[in-house]
């Protein structure tokens, strides 16, 4: 894959339900950065590192990343667009907790750990085959469940529970998404076009009603009529609102 990924040819991809939450994460890397071989760079990226892990357990793995290999949360410039691209959390070794999770589970499905993206909300850890046992990537650290308990009052109030529904096991095409949203606060203010590039791609990839909304609200307040018609039409072919928009581009 040495050429940049196309939007059309991601979106394909994504709807034969894939499992390799790497591959998703550098070809959205590609696909928005219009770089030439990500995904070959980075996979052979996570193969070097998996042949750093000496004990094949979860803390194997923690010990291989997070102190001998030197991987830390950004806690300085969390925001920045270089920690929601794969590619180059691997080269930096800073990331947010998604990309840093994503690298966890990759090594550890190298090395024969079973792992799992876990999202909580406002945050995203690995879940591991133990009960009550987690990797918190962000911190480099291994938690249980208190340890969630805790940073989900730390973000919603120590009054806040979280329930054992929003803990959920995040599929590639969620973790995509996610991404996508974290980009989309990142870019809400740049001047460039990297937000339309951003939009343009998500008109084609699956995700909730309630982000097609806000996508269809953004895409609106830029002028991207074309845009934000597409994804009405996605979610309704019949709203009567696809015609107004594609006439405010005449």
């Amino acid at each position: 894959m040495t050429d940049p990924i196309e939007p059309a040819a991601f979106a394909q991809w994504l709807s034969e339900s894939p499992t390799s939450v790497g591959d998703g994460l550098l070809m959205l890397s590609s696909v928005l950065s219009r770089r030439a071989g990500v995904v070959d760079a980075g996979r052979f990226a996570l193969d070097e590192l998996a042949d750093t892990v000496v004990e094949p357990t979860a803390t194997g793995i923690v010990s291989a990343l997070f102190g001998t290999g030197g991987f830390q949360g950004d806690v300085e410039n969390y925001h920045a667009e270089e920690n929601s691209f794969l590619d180059l959390v691997l080269d930096r070794r800073l990331g947010m907790p998604i990309t840093l999770s994503a690298v966890v589970v990759e090594v550890g499905n190298r090395v024969g750990v079973p792992l799992k993206m876990v999202g909580i909300p406002g945050h995203v850890i690995v879940g591991t085959d133990a009960a009550n046992h987690f990797i918190d990537a962000f911190g480099g650290v291994e938690v249980n469940s208190r340890w969630v308990q805790k940073r989900f009052e730390s973000i919603f109030g120590p009054q806040a529970m979280i329930p054992s529904s929003a803990m959920q096991t995040m599929n590639v095409i969620g973790t995509v998404n996610r991404v996508c949203n974290n980009l989309m606060r990142t870019w809400a203010d740049d001047p460039s076009n990297k937000m339309d590039r951003l939009l343009e791609l998500r008109t084609l990839l699956p995700g909730s009603a309630a982000d097609r909304s806000i996508l269809i609200d953004i895409a609106t307040a830029r002028g991207r009529f074309d845009l934000a018609a597409k994804m009405r039409e996605a979610n309704d072919p019949d709203d009567p609102e696809i015609n107004a928009l594609w006439a405010r581009l005449n």
